[in-house]
């Protein structure tokens, strides 16, 4: 079955289905914590809204709810308003917050020009981010 690149309005396309499927395991993987560890630390405050926000997105996306996308990601974007100054200090997050805010705001527009196919990868590219500063926040604090 080949993936098409058009949004329909009567069905999920299977480009759709499949960033549905690998943005809904990258979210798993980005809040499981490193193997081995005793205990799992409990998510953050902001941790947890930004995971409420990227769970409503990725729905939005499935259903084709542009208005859900739109209004989560630009939840989002004030979230992390906020939460860069709680880690202003954390090496390499500047950057990665820069890579985060320009993919969010690209999802805003494509869900703005109701664009499925560009908002799908928009909000890869910021589940991509994610996984790339909890990384680079790992690799710190060991």
């Amino acid at each position: 079955m080949a993936a098409t690149t058009g949004s329909t309005s009567s069905g999920f396309t299977y480009l759709a289905y499949l960033v549905a499927f690998l943005a809904g395991a990258a979210l798993l993987l980005v809040s499981a914590r490193v193997a081995g560890a005793a205990e799992p630390e409990e998510p953050s405050y902001w941790m947890k809204k930004k995971m409420e926000y990227s769970e409503n997105i990725l729905a939005g996306l499935a259903r084709g709810d542009f208005s859900a996308m739109q209004k989560n990601a630009k939840s989002m974007n004030g979230l992390s308003e906020i939460e860069k100054w709680v880690r202003a200090g954390s090496p390499g997050y500047k950057s990665q917050l820069a890579v985060f805010r320009s993919a969010n705001k690209s999802l805003i527009r494509m869900a703005q020009e109701e664009d499925l196919d560009g908002a799908t990868l928009a909000f890869m590219q910021l589940t991509q981010s994610c996984v790339q500063c909890h990384k680079l926040l790992r690799d710190a604090s060991e």
